[in-house]
Parts: structure tokens; C-alpha cells; sequence
């Protein structure tokens, strides 16, 4: 790895969390967020209608529920950093298909779905690789270098998108693939001497009911987590509309609004990092599910500039910010030998919620003229996360769990069952 960063001319410190960042940046920066930009330019160049467009942003949604189950099943056959350099090369070619348009809406869909399958993938199995071989005291700072690359492909699509659109759709498409493929270039050597901690052989292919059986902690922890899919549906799925439609924002002013998402989603995941390291994971994952819940309810009971501003900054500065503080609260209460089959539990909890919350949200706005029972909504769910993540803290106290030491399922009898706090029972 030292002799990799040194031909890059980077800190072999930070090259494991750079590396990580380029897989999140492929996978769900460019491959899923980038759409939100080319979406409207489907429509208006005739490409496709807008429910058909409407279409292939759900069939990324379902992909990255498929790809959890695709990674189990790759698991037994490719060694994890095997399968990252395979998703990243499979995001990088679905961005190249998608420039073809004779293909029709089929082509795109199947297409869009492997992006969304691949984006799971990068999501699950580049932290695991890179979290576990990191230093304590640097986890939350290289947890928010890696995740934040997604905030960083909303900039880069955002950047590209308007720059190459003249040139045509088909062009645009070629431009992103092009820029996932430099990132897979120069990470593959990394993905290739990646390696994982060894899990027990139980562990290798668990059946699924023993997979899903976890610790009181963990099990809060996946709550928690999937209820945070809920909480950034409303921005990520109808902030733009919101501001035109809702509040008859210009266009330009929506493309703003979503752009300063974007960048607090840049910065989020590395600041929250900073300060995970400092005051601890699990105070900033209670204050980071607090903050997010602040900026959601915002537009409840204000519309204003500096409102709307605060909202798209906070919701997008936590969205990836969270999703590193979890990672690693999930190594830290679960031990690194669990912290994969722990996250990708997590991952599956939040794609189900995430698909089921987008669903039921779209349903629901069939009936309505105001996205303000969204944001309700949206708010209530990540205050629970943090009565989750507060009920963790209490039960690790009272147990006297040591940070990296894998918690044993006392936690589910000794808080409460004291008289049976002493029996030894085996890691679920």
C-alpha cells in the first residue's frame, strides 16, 4: 500500500481513505445522484417520458436493495476488494451503455439497476476493508474522507452535467463513465492487496434468520440507521420540485439550493468525522440524527432564503456524514471480526426503508398538493434514531462495554434481567 500512495504521490495515511472515497464517489456520487441532474434532460431532449424517467430512477433504487443480496452470493466466489474493482467497473460501463440510445427503456433500466446494485456493493464492502486496518484514533477522520464522495459526485455531476450538455445526452453519459473509470484506474492496484479480517466459519454463510439475530445495541443501531433512509427522502427525491412547484422558486434558484446540498454533503462526512474523533461516536451520531432532524422540519415553519439555505446544508452536510459515524460506531460496539456482516445488515435495513419510505412518499403525494406531511414525517423518523441511539448509550454504561470489544447478547438480559446479567452467552 506505502509504495502505491508514494506513485501517487499521496500520504500512505490518507490513501487507504482516498481509495475509499473514489469507490463511494463512483457508486453513489456519480452512479445514483448524478441522474438527478440528467433526469430533466431526458424529458426535455425527448429521450424518455417523465414517468419513464420516473421509472429509471427507481430501478436504482431497487438495484441497490438487489446488490446487498448480489454481494452475499459474490462473497462465496471473490475476495471483497475483487468485488469492489468489479463494481466500480460496472458503474463506469453503465454510464458508457446509457450513451447509447437505440437501447430503449429496457436497455436503461436493466442499466440504471446495475448501477444501483454496484452503488450497494461500494457502500458495504469498501469500509469494511479500510475501517477495520485504521488506527482508533483516526477512524472517525478516515470514515469521512471515504463517504465523503458522495457529496463530492453531487458537485462533480452538477459541474459536468451543464459544462457538456451542448454537446448532447449521449456525450454526457460518455463524460461520467470517463470519470469513473480514472477513479477505478487509479485505485485498482489498493482494491487489489485490500484484505478483510476473517470471519468465524459460522459467519461465512450464515442462514438468514441467524444473520438478522443481533445484539440489543446493534439491533437499535440498524433502527436507527434504516430510519435515517426515511429522514433524507424529501430532499433527495423532492427538494427540487418542492421549490418550484410548492414554493414557485425559479429553476435557477432550485439548482442552487440542491448545489449547496451538495456541498454540505462534501464537507459532512470528514467534519463529522473530526469530530467523532474528538467528543466520541456515539455523542456525534446522537447530535448528527438531531441536527438532520433540525434542518428537515425547517421548511415547516419557514420558506425563506436563509431557511431554505440552512435546510439543503444541514440535511446535506449529515446524509453522508451519518453513514460514516455508523460504519464506525457499528466496528466499535460490534468488534471488527462482526463489522461486516453487522453493516451489511444495516445497509439492507436502509435500502428496504429507503425503498419502501419512497414508495409510500410518492403514493402519498398522488393525493396531496403539499409535501409538508413529508417533511413531518421525515422529522418524527430521525427523532427516533435519536431516542435509539441515546437508549445504546445507556445500556453500554450500565454494562461497562469497552470501545472494540464485541458485545455479547448479556445485553439483552443483564439491563433487563439483572439476575441473569452473570450467565456467558455466544456473539449472535
Amino acid at each position: 500500500m506505502a509504495r502505491v500512495a508514494a506513485a501517487a504521490g499521496v500520504d500512505a495515511r490518507l490513501w487507504p481513505g482516498l481509495c475509499g472515497l473514489a469507490a463511494t464517489l463512483t457508486g453513489v456520487g456519480v452512479g445514483r445522484f448524478a441522474y438527478v441532474a440528467i433526469l430533466p434532460l431526458l424529458v426535455q431532449q425527448h429521450w424518455f417520458s417523465r414517468q419513464q424517467a420516473g421509472w429509471l430512477g427507481a430501478a436504482n433504487l431497487g438495484g441497490y436493495f438487489a446488490g446487498i443480496g448480489v454481494a452475499a452470493l459474490l462473497a462465496r466466489r471473490l475476495a471483497p476488494g475483487q468485488m469492489v474493482r468489479l463494481a466500480m467497473l460496472l458503474v463506469s460501463l453503465s454510464f458508457f451503455a446509457c450513451g447509447w440510445h437505440g437501447g430503449g427503456v429496457t436497455w436503461f433500466l436493466a442499466w440504471r439497476s446495475v448501477a444501483g446494485a454496484c452503488g450497494a456493493i461500494l457502500m458495504v464492502q469498501a469500509p469494511v476493508l479500510i475501517l477495520p486496518a485504521t488506527a482508533v484514533a483516526r477512524r472517525g477522520r478516515v470514515g469521512g474522507i471515504i463517504f465523503s464522495g458522495v457529496g463530492l459526485g453531487i458537485i462533480a455531476a452538477a459541474t459536468l452535467v451543464p459544462m457538456v450538455i451542448a454537446q448532447g445526452l449521449a456525450i454526457t453519459w460518455l463524460t461520467l463513465g470517463s470519470l469513473c473509470t480514472l477513479l477505478t484506474a487509479a485505485t485498482w492496484r489498493f482494491w487489489g492487496g485490500a484484505g478483510a479480517p476473517a470471519a468465524p466459519p459460522a459467519a461465512l454463510a450464515p442462514a438468514l434468520l441467524q444473520a438478522w439475530r443481533l445484539p440489543l445495541p446493534v439491533a437499535l443501531l440498524l433502527f436507527a440507521y434504516a430510519l435515517n433512509a426515511i429522514g433524507y427522502l424529501p430532499h433527495t427525491l423532492f427538494w427540487a420540485d418542492f421549490l418550484t412547484a410548492e414554493l414557485h422558486r425559479p429553476l435557477p434558484q432550485a439548482g442552487f439550493f440542491w448545489a449547496c446540498f451538495g456541498a454540505g454533503a462534501a464537507c459532512g462526512p470528514y467534519l463529522t468525522g473530526v469530530v467523532a474523533d474528538r467528543i466520541g461516536l456515539a455523542p456525534t451520531l446522537l447530535g448528527a440524527f438531531a441536527l438532520k432532524a433540525l434542518g428537515v422540519a425547517l421548511p415547516l415553519v419557514a420558506q425563506g432564503d436563509a431557511v431554505l439555505l440552512g435546510s439543503s446544508v444541514l440535511v446535506g452536510f449529515f446524509s453522508p456524514g451519518i453513514v460514516g459515524v455508523a460504519s464506525g460506531y457499528a466496528l466499535e460496539i460490534g468488534g471488527a471480526v462482526h463489522h461486516r456482516r453487522y453493516w451489511t445488515v444495516m445497509n439492507v435495513g436502509f435500502s428496504l426503508a429507503q425503498a419502501g419510505g419512497a414508495a409510500l412518499m410518492v403514493a402519498m403525494m398522488a393525493t396531496r398538493a403539499s409535501y409538508a406531511p413529508l417533511f413531518a414525517i421525515s422529522a418524527a423518523a430521525l427523532l427516533l434514531s435519536c431516542a435509539c441511539i441515546g437508549l445504546i448509550i445507556l445500556l453500554r454504561a450500565k454494562v461497562e462495554c469497552q470501545p472494540g470489544i464485541a458485545l455479547k447478547a448479556e445485553y439483552e438480559t443483564g439491563p433487563l434481567w439483572p439476575s441473569r446479567q452473570r450467565e456467558t452467552w455466544p456473539d449472535r
